[in-house]
């Protein structure tokens, strides 16, 4: 279980100290530079806490009921409700990480249709069924030899 210090920190210092939380956070460019940060902060039990609670916010978001979140991701119902009452009356954390996502897998989806359809123009006829089946073969520039 998570443990604070009963010993409060001065105002100052407490806020320092969320600003160095913040500007790490914010540095963390890449997939691997998060996860690497997250690891030294987090033991695996908060990892997957905080994981749990961004899956219940996507759900939620995508109107999944509450108590087929909590059955999916094993948590109480008192835990998807929390998330949801902080997507409702919140600073709007949740929403925004949330879209943030959904707009990643629709430029994937949209990336996978245009090449589907680049790879069926470079498909013989006769196979397209199994188009999966083949490398994508674009035209290329002959090289000319010196």
């Amino acid at each position: 279980m998570t443990q604070v210090s009963r010993i409060p920190l001065r105002k100052e210092v407490e806020q320092r100290v969320y600003e160095v939380l913040m500007e790490s956070v914010a540095a963390a460019k890449s997939h691997d530079t998060v996860n690497r940060l997250l690891d030294d902060l987090l033991s695996p039990t908060e990892r997957l806490m905080i994981a749990k609670r961004l899956s219940i916010a996507l759900l939620l978001y995508k109107r999944y009921s509450q108590r087929t979140i909590s059955k999916w991701l094993k948590v109480s119902l008192t835990t998807v409700n929390k998330v949801s009452l902080s997507m409702q009356i919140g600073k709007g954390g949740y929403r925004s990480i949330i879209e943030s996502i959904l707009r990643n897998e629709e430029l994937k989806e949209f990336i996978q249709k245009i090449e589907i359809a680049i790879g069926e123009l470079f498909l013989p006829k006769t196979d397209r069924r199994h188009w999966t089946d083949h490398e994508l073969k674009l035209p290329r520039e002959k090289k000319k030899a010196f």
